[in-house]
């Protein structure tokens, strides 16, 4: 019988098994991630995510790649139609992401309750569902960082990986989990994520920086809770 663990972000399903090609990896100790080749990334959504980052550095606009492409370089290869990237907003540049919107071969559909016509409806909003209509790719814009437990300190602890030949920015693998840990949502892939990244990672992982942002975000039982499955499957003992 699978258990289920609760908090008042909602419920996970914890599966009895966890997937054989989670457990088959065994963790790592390296400085920098090793950047699995990415395959199962379509061609679309990678050059759509390279193209997207190009105007966004052009204009000066702070980002990190989130969602299924970190998980890339730290656990497991997998499948995704469409890519998350997080953006550092402020007035001086609101303008400039508005001009790409523009100017991006993107649709970008609203509530009927919202417009996008000027720098401040960019400030007000979280969450942009971009289609690019060029690559036939989707890309979730996130507004709003802090709703996914990112910071100036999360841009500090940065990893640059290579995309298609192409530097791009994403999160630390402790801020990585955050967001995993945060947006998690039932019957996807958030839980093979979380608990890939845990395993492969787990030797390098800053626990205190970890825990203390979990503590912050009010998830730290959850993440214990994660940390203690993933410690009895490798046969470690708590400390």
């Amino acid at each position: 019988m699978s258990e289920f663990l609760c908090n008042k972000g909602g419920c996970d399903v914890v599966p009895d098994k966890i997937g054989e090609d989670v457990l088959k990896q065994k963790p790592a100790i390296r400085k920098t991630p090793k950047a699995y080749r990415g395959e199962l990334l379509p061609p679309s959504v990678r050059r759509a995510t390279v193209d997207f980052v190009k105007r966004l550095e052009k204009h000066k606009i702070r980002y990190m790649v989130v969602g299924a492409a970190p998980v890339q370089f730290y656990g497991r290869e997998r499948f995704s139609r469409d890519v998350d990237v997080v953006l550092f907003l402020d007035k001086e540049n609101a303008s400039d992401l508005l001009l790409i919107l523009k100017h991006f071969n993107v649709k970008y559909p609203l509530p009927h309750e919202h417009t996008l016509d000027t720098p401040g409806d960019l400030l007000s909003w979280h969450l942009l569902r971009l289609e690019d209509v060029k690559y036939d790719a989707l890309l979730d814009a996130h507004l709003k960082p802090e709703k996914l437990g990112l910071d100036e300190d999360s841009l500090a602890r940065a990893r640059i990986v290579s995309m298609n030949g192409k530097n791009i920015i994403i999160p630390s693998p402790e801020d990585y989990i955050i967001t995993k840990l945060i947006s998690r949502r039932p019957s996807t892939h958030d839980f093979e994520d979380i608990m890939s990244t845990l395993i492969n990672q787990y030797n390098t992982i800053d626990w205190k920086y970890l825990e203390d942002k979990a503590r912050k975000a009010d998830i730290l039982f959850l993440l214990k809770y994660y940390k203690e499955a993933i410690e009895k499957k490798l046969g470690r003992k708590k400390e």
